[in-house]
């Protein structure tokens, strides 16, 4: 016998729909599940891949980059799962992925908002801020950030560092 109703809500035991789509018109089709290989395989219409490893790192960060580069048939795993759960395109999966790669907890959470119908985001589109955030922190203020935790580490100076010690190799 199931227990007596409590009045409160009943908890949702399934996770949240899979994703819709950013471009319903997207007919290609998607990538299937081979059994046998327990690899995920394009189809004969999946188009190639739209951007190379920098492309990732400029839409999805460090993460990504790093995982395409180290993992490129585990990075592609996801993407062809992504494309046949949503009927996506690649450049759509990739996009998708990226951003999961860099912040899964943020991706998750926008995801379950677009199933409660808020506006869907286009993981697909570069935008140029955020490219240059990307290298800016790359570049430079990552770097920065490390040579100061080594010199505090091993520095003789500790917590008294000044811009000259940052600064001189």
């Amino acid at each position: 016998h199931p227990p007596p109703p409590t009045g409160r809500p009943t908890p949702r035991l399934s996770a949240t729909p899979p994703p819709k789509p950013y471009d319903p018109s997207y007919s290609a089709k998607p990538p299937t599940f081979n059994k046998s290989t327990q690899l995920w395989e394009p189809s004969a219409q999946t188009e190639p891949m739209p951007y190379g490893p920098f492309g990732s790192f400029l839409r999805g960060g460090p993460a990504p980059f790093v995982l395409r580069t180290l993992k490129p048939d585990d990075y592609d795993q996801a993407v062809f799962k992504y494309m046949a759960t949503t009927s996506c395109s690649r450049a759509e999966a990739q996009g998708n992925m990226d951003a999961f790669f860099n912040n899964a907890a943020d991706w998750a959470y926008q995801k379950g908002e677009e199933a409660r119908g808020r506006p869907q985001v286009d993981y697909t589109e570069l935008k140029p801020q955020q490219a240059v955030l990307v290298v800016t922190w790359a570049l430079f203020v990552t770097p920065l950030l490390v040579r100061s935790a080594y010199l505090i580490a091993t520095g003789p100076h500790g917590w008294a560092l000044t811009l000259d010690d940052i600064f001189t190799f």
